[in-house]
């Protein structure tokens, strides 16, 4: 076989992996279903994952656990109609860091099953509300063994064909969305923003209007492999009339 028609096969047959990373309230949801939306009106089958809900290992103990070493200290925020969070990622025990530790690498172990099941396998685009990045970012800091660890982690999760790190301003995010403390906000988007120490593909894409933002997604839909292979197919452009990146007009 020429090698043309087998790079050909191989674009063809693996699902277009995208994940969505960020702080609650950055927007991901918006962009993740107007996305779906767009992919599966031009033909391609999308498979919409979240990864607590559908990869995070034994998640409604790891709430019970979560909301046990909160204890009474929300009490007051939720009391004020404020969102219930659903695994108490703010709260820094030293106990709570270990056990995620190990629960981190079951959620790894749990990505790459589900990745290979028939129904992952099956879809032209899977996209992630969350990732193993979000994981990370929990318990990242630039402590030697925070690196290795995640370094591990890393080499042991199926990489994205795209991973977006939707960036917002801490406060907006939390007028919009006030699950989590403030002073948590601003130290989660830190832990992120350093992950580009140890994923310099995490694309990250700067706190603007939604519709600016849906043009620096596209951008990057347009320089990836699954616009290959819809030309490989003869397919149209699957962000086709989209104008340029954003970030790349301010360079």
């Amino acid at each position: 076989m020429a090698p043309h028609n087998t790079k050909s096969q191989a674009l063809a047959t693996r699902p277009f992996l995208i994940a969505f990373s960020g702080i609650d309230g950055a927007g991901k949801t918006t962009q993740i279903e107007e996305l779906s939306s767009y992919l599966q009106e031009r033909g391609l089958r999308v498979l919409r994952l979240s990864f607590w809900d559908h990869v995070a290992a034994w998640s409604k103990m790891r709430t019970g656990v979560g909301d046990r070493a909160a204890g009474s200290s929300d009490a007051g925020q939720i009391a004020k109609g404020s969102f219930i969070p659903k695994n108490n990622k703010h709260i820094r025990k030293w106990y709570l860091t270990v056990a995620r530790a190990g629960f981190y690498m079951l959620d790894a172990a749990r990505l790459r099953r589900l990745l290979a099941s028939p129904d992952a396998r099956t879809a032209d685009v899977i996209i992630f509300d969350r990732y193993i990045y979000d994981q990370i970012a929990n318990i990242y800091s630039r402590s030697f063994a925070a690196r290795i660890y995640s370094k591990i982690l890393l080499k042991r999760t199926p990489a994205p064909d795209l991973a977006f790190f939707l960036d917002a301003s801490p406060a907006a995010a939390f007028a919009r969305k006030p699950e989590y403390p403030l002073e948590f906000m601003f130290q989660n988007r830190r832990s992120f923003l350093r992950l580009r120490e140890l994923v310099p593909e995490l694309i990250i894409i700067p706190d603007a209007p939604p519709e600016d933002v849906r043009s620096e997604i596209c951008f990057h839909i347009r320089h990836s492999r699954l616009e290959v292979r819809n030309s490989i197919e003869g397919n149209t452009e699957v962000c086709g009339g989209q104008r340029s990146s954003p970030a790349a007009e301010l360079l």
